[in-house]
């Protein structure tokens, strides 16, 4: 326990250091207030641009406040993701390539110790820079639109985060086998992409993919339809073990220099 707490602090005064704390809260804080605003401002937007013919009326609904939100996650589905993917991509492998990984694990701590303080701050930044654009996305979208459903809109959230939680698990799994940062990156980020495509397709199965928890999460708030996420949630759980396994498995196993 006295190695993990260790190297927590050590984990933690890197996200310090390389402003982690600082930039992917604003990554999201930015992504949750641009949403509300331009659903809120396009038609004037459209109107000032100058390139309509003489007399021509442009009639743009203004979306619902629940369609806001799940535009917003949208947003977070691609360019949060991305950020999420290139906050994290060399917590190991960059460790590795550097020898600091086998200067840590030449002493008395576990691979499980040096996963899991990896994991344990990495999730924290993850799911609280969400928290603070998904918090700014509600609040802007309450004042410029009108109040979302408060009780759906917490649940879209929460079912949003625990495929947040699995993107992380994966850079991490993946930085445990690869010695490129950009390839740790790349691979998860291309993979969750590629769910998400997918998924758009509507076929009955793909409910039990994770990527459901986003496309789930999305859809209750654009259509104000309660959730149904179970099996998507257990499949979620299983992924996030097989990750950590992973992870474990690479830092075991692969050479700790280079």
């Amino acid at each position: 326990m006295n190695a993990f707490l260790v190297l927590l602090n050590k984990e933690w005064t890197e996200a310090v250091r390389t402003s982690k704390l600082i930039w992917l809260p604003a990554v999201f804080a930015i992504l949750g207030i641009t949403q509300p605003v331009l659903a809120k401002f396009m038609p004037d937007i459209l109107k000032s641009a100058g390139s309509l013919p003489k007399g021509a009326v442009i009639d743009i609904p203004i979306a619902a406040p629940g369609e806001v939100l799940g535009q917003t996650l949208s947003q977070f589905g691609s360019i949060g993701i991305l950020a999420v993917c290139l906050g994290f991509m060399g917590m190991i492998s960059a460790e590795r390539r550097s020898g600091a990984a086998a200067w840590v694990l030449v002493k008395p701590v576990s691979p499980l110790a040096y996963l899991l303080s990896k994991w344990s701050v990495s999730m924290l930044i993850t799911l609280a820079s969400f928290a603070v654009g998904y918090a700014a996305a509600w609040y802007e979208t309450s004042v410029l639109i009108g109040t979302p459903d408060t009780a759906l809109a917490l649940k879209a959230g929460i079912a949003y985060a625990g495929w947040l939680a699995l993107i992380v698990t994966a850079v991490l799994a993946a930085g445990a086998w690869m010695n490129a940062p950009a390839a740790a990156a790349f691979i998860p980020f291309a993979g969750a992409t590629v769910l998400q495509i997918v998924q758009g397709f509507g076929f009955q199965g793909l409910k039990f993919l994770p990527s459901s928890l986003a496309s789930q999460a999305i859809n209750s708030l654009r259509a104000s339809e309660p959730l149904a996420v179970w099996g998507a949630s257990a499949t979620t759980v299983a992924a996030l073990a097989l990750f950590v396994w992973l992870a474990i498995g690479g830092v075991r196993t692969r050479p700790l220099n280079g």
